[in-house]
């Protein structure tokens, strides 16, 4: 079994023992890490844990910078080591028709999860219209005019007083708790993509910018949904740092149905990578997550 481990604690003093990482109680082996993600920004790391864990896993380290209101990382290996060059090469030589069909699913799959969840706040809305046909630039302004019609609803189901999202240098505590979990989905869905062999800054929705993993912005649109229903669920705790992020680590070990079956979202995240390399070359279709109403109750 492959274990990811998620260090959230400020006091963390990580080192090796005997084969294994320890850090206070807790002792894992090296040989069953998947991967490791640190969100404390004052951890005590021993050398020789770091020269270990740099040939065995991707390790990154995150910090939420309050001033900015933007997280840090930083990779402690380096990406190439995972390289796919098939899939890269599939991925750069995709056909127009073929990427606008990925794409446009990552969109609606972000629509109708959003659409789900609007419905179990007010029962009464009336479904989704289905669109006509495949256009790329029609599904950009559904969701840019659903935006607008989604979050006005969604801080009314909140019960605040917000008029606007704040993407960044968020003021309000509540979209300051939503990019806080989108940080937390971006950097698993970053693990996975280099952990499949894909180069997280090449995108297919999102443009080509430095420093931006333009990949994991267009993989991350369908799973948004979940960080917004497991904040409307504890919105009691919005205003504390720790407890949001003990139960955003909560939301990835957690079960959520994917194709029929129920996976820890950790695992759903990799088959939703999975799929969408084997999409690549157009033999399978790309199955992008969806929302199940069971997991969209609050």
């Amino acid at each position: 079994m492959i274990h990811h481990l998620i260090l959230l604690d400020d006091e963390a003093d990580v080192h090796l023992a005997q084969g294994k990482l320890v850090n206070g109680p807790s002792k894992i082996a090296l040989a069953v890490l998947g991967s490791v993600q640190c969100f404390s920004s004052q951890a005590r790391w021993s050398q020789a844990a770091l020269e270990a864990l740099a040939s065995q896993c991707p390790v990154i380290f995150a910090r939420w910078d309050g001033k900015t209101k933007k997280w840090a990382t930083a990779s402690l290996i380096p990406r190439c080591r995972y390289v796919n060059p098939t899939a890269l090469s599939k991925l750069c030589k995709l056909s127009e028709r073929k990427a606008t069909q990925i794409a446009s699913d990552l969109l609606m799959a972000k629509i109708e999860n959003q659409h789900l969840m609007l419905r179990v706040f007010d029962p009464l809305l009336g479904p989704l219209p289905k669109l006509k046909d495949n256009s790329f630039s029609r599904i950009l302004r559904l969701e840019s005019r659903y935006a607008r019609f989604f979050w006005a609803r969604y801080f009314k189901a909140a019960a605040t007083d917000l008029f606007a999202r704040e993407k960044r240098q968020a003021q309000h505590p509540l979209n300051a708790a939503l990019n806080y979990g989108y940080g937390f989905l971006y950097h698993a869905i970053e693990w996975q993509c280099v952990a499949s062999g894909l180069e997280p800054g090449i995108g297919l929705i999102h443009k080509l910018r430095r420093s931006r993993p333009s990949l994991v912005c267009d993989l991350i649109e369908p799973f948004r949904c979940c960080v917004e229903l497991v904040l409307i669920r504890h919105l009691d705790e919005m205003h504390e740092k720790k407890h949001m992020a003990a139960r955003y680590a909560e939301m990835i070990e957690e079960t959520w149905t994917y194709r029929g079956h129920r996976f820890r979202l950790r695992s759903i995240i990799r088959l939703v990578v999975e799929s969408f390399v084997r999409s690549l070359d157009g033999k399978m279709p790309f199955q992008p997550f969806t929302l199940h109403p069971r997991d969209a109750c609050v």
